[in-house]
């Protein structure tokens, strides 16, 4: 008998939030331009929950991401998704090289490769991204963030050109919010806002995020995440 599977429009938001954490500037889906020094590395948790048309999948995820030098960062993801009883796991490798650092404006690009196992199935190529990046002060309190790229679904065996757009607040104490627009060229886009808590200056901070799709049946997501940088 074969293995059924999760409705079609849960699975392609569960792999839009997964792939976008393993590689964006949480709270947020869309990724800003910095890269860690040489020698610097984060290590960063997730807890999400995603409900479309009624059904529900809870995931979880754990990165490591470090400088290596010459403007580059990698970055190793694994993640775990449960929905309707059925389970699936993913890992990510990611790469962002800086292209124009800078205070004011600055770019960068990035690169990310998605392996799954499905119910049902053997461990597969899942997704591939291509990102560039840009980042640039608004203001006195604000930060834009802007993200252009190319998403292939080898599971659907579809590309799709994808974009975000993200303002962030300088914040207030340890505390800052923010909040984007996220879409492509196949489906309706969703909107997502954020708050970071910096817990300990430059080693601890937290997040929360809660996003919805802006189409019939309004698919909903929501994430937790923390991360340590050392």
């Amino acid at each position: 008998m074969k293995t059924p599977r999760p409705h079609a429009s849960l699975l392609g938001l569960i792999g839009l939030a997964l792939a976008a954490q393993a590689h964006a500037a949480r709270p947020l889906a869309t990724d800003d331009t910095g890269v860690l020094d040489r020698g610097s590395c984060e290590l960063e948790a997730v807890l999400s929950r995603d409900k479309a048309d009624g059904v529900r999948a809870d995931g979880s995820a754990l990165q490591l991401g470090c400088g290596v030098g010459a403007g580059l960062q990698i970055a190793l993801a694994g993640d775990r998704v449960k929905a309707e009883g059925l389970r699936a796991r993913g890992t990510t490798l990611a790469a962002k090289l800086a292209l124009v650092p800078g205070d004011a404006a600055s770019w960068s690009a990035s690169a990310a490769v998605r392996w799954a196992v499905l119910p049902g199935e053997r461990n597969r190529h899942a997704a591939t991204a291509l990102n560039l990046l840009h980042t640039r002060t608004v203001g006195e309190s604000f930060t834009l963030h802007a993200n252009l790229g190319h998403l292939r679904d080898a599971v659907a065996r579809r590309g799709a050109t994808t974009w975000g757009l993200a303002l962030e607040h300088a914040g207030w104490g340890p505390v800052a919010l923010m909040g984007e627009l996220v879409g492509d060229d196949l489906a309706a886009p969703a909107w997502n806002i954020g708050l970071r808590w910096t817990l300990v200056p430059g080693r601890w901070v937290a997040d929360v995020a809660y996003g919805r799709q802006m189409t019939g049946g309004q698919p909903t997501a929501w994430s937790a995440g923390t991360k340590l940088s050392f």
